[in-house]
């Protein structure tokens, strides 16, 4: 299966992310709870800055970590190409409150 197509069909409602005319999966949910989150409790931003060492939030870890949410080689947390700002665009970009549920058959 060809899950690039968007006319490929996934199982749920908005299984996937469709940009363009190509179909992507959603990135983020680093702590592998089936839920994405922004903010609250077991949210999948914190994660990111325990990764960087959790006091510094402009440190960054080089290497391709569960946190590293934009696959880039590079855990950060602020500044430029972060991997905190694809999580709050991914569930709803305006709402950080907003979730985004795992979908599995």
């Amino acid at each position: 299966m060809d899950f690039t197509l968007s006319t490929t069909p996934t199982y749920g409602t908005e299984a996937c992310r469709v940009t363009g005319a190509v179909q992507l999966l959603w990135s983020g949910d680093v702590s592998f709870d089936g839920v994405m989150k922004y903010t609250g409790l077991s949210n999948d931003r914190d994660p990111i800055l325990i990764e960087i060492g959790g006091t510094v939030p402009t440190n960054t870890v080089s290497g391709y970590h569960d946190t590293d949410v934009n696959l880039d080689g590079a855990v950060k947390y602020t500044g430029a190409g972060n991997d905190r700002d694809p999580i709050l665009i991914n569930v709803g970009g305006s709402v950080p409150t907003n979730v985004r549920l795992e979908q599995l058959p």
